[in-house]
């Protein structure tokens, strides 16, 4: 499966309410270093989707955290950002035309631990 063919679908909860659409993807670098080198760095693994019920369009980065950001890009993007989550990849439980999650599937919020 390509990352593109993840970014638009619709996704619904184990009982077929929709959340929204897959807006962007959340990886993580975590296990052993790939390559030789002193610089390399951990393998990226797919950890979360980010899922907006007012459209699939990403919010390039600006829902990890409160960062300062201009007043008109604040603006427009906590509209679009609004009720927007964070689902773990470990709680898809199908992938088809639309993402279902698993029964018990928690919606965390996008922002990153530990942002301002």
């Amino acid at each position: 499966m390509l990352l593109t063919e993840l970014l638009g679908l619709p996704v619904r909860d184990a009982g077929g309410v929709s959340l929204g659409t897959v807006a962007d993807v959340r990886f993580v670098l975590d296990g052993p270093p790939s390559g030789n080198g002193a610089g390399a760095l951990a393998e990226a693994r797919l950890h979360g989707l980010i899922v907006s019920p007012h459209g699939g369009e990403s919010f390039l980065g600006y829902e990890r955290s409160r960062v300062d950001r201009p007043w008109l890009i604040a603006h427009v993007l906590a509209a679009r950002q609004r009720h927007a989550v964070l689902v773990l990849w470990d709680d898809i439980a199908e992938v088809g035309e639309e993402l279902r999650l698993r029964p018990g599937a928690i919606r965390y919020s996008p922002a990153l631990p530990g942002s301002r």
